[in-house]
């Protein structure tokens, strides 16, 4: 339970469904599906339990009362056994992601390519950018999307129309998620990497103790960088349209404009319904372009696995519906 807390599991979603989403829009085995999906359960482990040791080695947690039940914080774990699990982990998933590459791509040099791009970029972001820069959302959201990438080069000759759509909108989604939301989250933290403070983003405290976020020019950022987010979804249901897909499309969005709505305006700040609120977004997002480029019945497959496996993760790590992080 602690290790699963460390590696923030509950939000592998995240990164499965982005992974199966682009490979299984190409020519795919049931074999490569469930291995792919297990090979990013462990990535998204891994990689996330980098960035909390990382973060705490650094003293950015330490000093986080929001981060005093973590398992680092409370002693659970040691930093020791942390970097033995995270330091081996990393090389050998680097030599099974080779491996997968050279068994299942059709055209293995370019998924080759990609690999070290999207190992390096989330190696900067873990070891420190995501903290002392207000630009940590280029290496985070460019991981990701060379990530997509290499999923679609598994099962395509090349990357094409929709390959450079799907990798558009994973780096938006990146952007907002960490951009905005990851920073709306830390407010009462004060990192210097918030780039949503330096737009004039603040808590106001009134003389009872109550918190009002006050978005300042940051509800503008926020509008715009879903704005494309949903512009590179809404061009990738232009090219796969369907009836079918565009009522899908649109009861997704309704929820998504619903929660930027509710997030980017002035109210009182209450962290754990902002982290509710924000996984909402996430969820909705990411499924979002799921149906619009797979069959029907596997796209409601991933997103009904998904759904049970966030909400219940939550309850087993947090007790909470959504990640007390």
């Amino acid at each position: 339970m602690k290790y699963l807390r460390l590696c923030r599991a509950q939000t592998a979603p995240a990164s499965i469904l982005l992974i199966l989403t682009a490979f299984m829009n190409g020519e795919h085995s049931l074999t490569g599906v469930f291995i792919l999906g297990i090979f990013g359960l462990f990535v998204h482990y891994i990689s996330f339990a980098e960035n909390s040791l990382h973060d705490y080695i650094a003293g950015y947690d330490k000093n986080d009362k929001n981060k005093a039940h973590h398992p680092l914080s409370t002693g659970d774990i040691s930093v020791h056994n942390a970097i033995l699990l995270i330091h081996w982990g990393l090389p050998l998933l680097m030599v099974i992601a080779i491996t997968i590459t050279l068994w299942l791509s059709p055209n293995p040099i370019w998924p080759l390519i990609c690999l070290p791009l999207w190992y390096v970029w989330g190696q900067s972001y873990n070891l420190g950018l995501d903290k002392e820069t207000i630009l940590a959302v280029i290496p985070i959201s460019l991981c990701f999307s060379f990530m997509v990438v290499w999923a679609w080069l598994l099962s395509h000759q090349e990357l094409g129309g929709l390959g450079w759509l799907f990798m558009g909108y994973a780096f938006f989604t990146i952007v907002y998620q960490t951009g905005y939301s990851g920073n709306l989250k830390e407010m009462q933290v004060g990192e210097k990497s918030n780039v949503i403070a330096r737009m004039g983003a603040h808590l106001d405290v009134d003389w009872k103790g109550q918190k009002t976020f006050v978005p300042g020019r940051a509800r503008f950022y926020a509008w715009f960088v879903k704005g494309f987010n949903v512009a590179f979804g809404a061009t990738l249901l232009w090219l796969q349209f369907t009836l079918v897909r565009l009522v899908i499309f649109v009861l997704l969005l309704a929820p998504i404009a619903f929660y930027l709505t509710k997030t980017t305006r002035q109210r009182p700040y209450d962290r754990p319904k902002e982290l509710a609120q924000m996984g909402l977004m996430e969820i909705c997002t990411i499924y979002l372009p799921i149906p619009l480029l797979l069959d029907l019945p596997t796209a409601l497959i991933l997103m009904a696995v998904g759904v049970i496996y966030y909400f219940g993760m939550n309850k087993v790590l947090w007790s909470t519906s959504y990640p007390r992080v």
